[in-house]
């Protein structure tokens, strides 16, 4: 059994049967965090995909009494005053814990991605690696940055995972479901995609999106706080 918190914009709390795993925390109006540390004493670790202010705040080190271990990208700043729990990461960086282990993957805009193989589950969480093709940009720019994104896919294995977050985002209009449906080509997506980097409407798929992939198991958080709990399939 897991269980997803949904916290704001690309934060979320997935919490395993054996740990709890915290990815870019930035904001919980909430208090989900808060909350499942009083009542919970499972391990509690940390990822930081980037520096952005949207994935990144500095404040996650008010839960150092209570973490074992920060995993962050090297752009990031983070203080805390028992540096062995803090692990900077460059893509390409493999680290193990007594839960899990971590691969960091590539971004198309800063940092990394992140893919975690626990015995129970796979979980990855993409950060700001997606497809970002914009209107307002040239052809060239465009161009440049769809190369980069599928590059940047041919550099993770070809592995099935059980709970995927990735970026979905409003703003890119109608180029919203381009990085995902390409990431569903390549990736098997056994228990929960998630969506996430929503800024602004909340993603409906489109009859296009649920005719290509209609097994593709979705939740779709509609409030912070949402919390999805499910099987690993």
């Amino acid at each position: 059994t897991f269980k997803i918190t949904y916290l704001h914009h690309s934060g979320f709390i997935c919490e395993l049967e054996d740990c709890i795993l915290v990815f870019d925390y930035y904001m919980d109006p909430e208090g989900k965090l808060d909350d499942l540390c009083e009542v919970s004493s499972k391990p509690l670790y940390f990822f930081v995909s980037h520096f952005h202010a949207d994935h990144f705040n500095p404040e996650i080190n008010r839960f150092e009494s209570r973490a074992e271990g920060y995993f962050i990208h090297r752009d990031c700043t983070l203080t805390l005053r028992n540096h062995e729990m803090l692990h900077c990461m460059e893509v390409g960086d493999f680290m193990v814990t007594k839960y899990f282990r971590i691969k960091m993957f590539g971004s198309t805009d800063a940092g990394g991605s992140f893919l975690i193989n626990h015995p129970k589950a796979s979980v990855f969480h993409a950060g700001d690696l997606n497809w970002w093709h914009w209107a307002g940009e040239g052809d060239s720019d465009n161009l440049a940055a769809r190369d980069e994104y599928f590059k940047e896919l041919e550099r993770i294995p070809r592995v099935s995972m059980n709970i995927v977050f990735f970026p979905v985002d409003a703003r890119q209009a109608v180029a919203r479901e381009w990085g995902v449906k390409a990431f569903l080509e390549k990736f098997d997506v056994s228990t929960a995609l998630v969506p996430m980097h929503a800024f602004g409407i909340r993603w409906s798929p489109s009859y296009e999106f649920r005719w290509r992939f209609p097994d593709i198991p979705l939740w779709i958080p509609k409030a912070e706080g949402d919390v999805y709990v499910g099987e690993v399939k």
